[in-house]
């Protein structure tokens, strides 16, 4: 079982991560929708 400071870590690097795909693409609005999407995506592509 993780750490607090492990679990800590990952939940930065999540967001880290989200920020980044958000930042490369600065003229794009997303819906609340297509942002679900998005984070869905990225809890699949992590648990495999």
């Amino acid at each position: 079982m993780p750490t607090e400071q492990e679990r800590l870590d990952v939940i930065k690097s999540m967001a880290y991560d989200l920020l980044k795909v958000l930042r490369d693409a600065p003229d794009k609005t997303y819906t609340v929708e297509e942002l679900e999407k998005l984070i869905d995506a990225y809890i699949a592509g992590a648990q495999q």
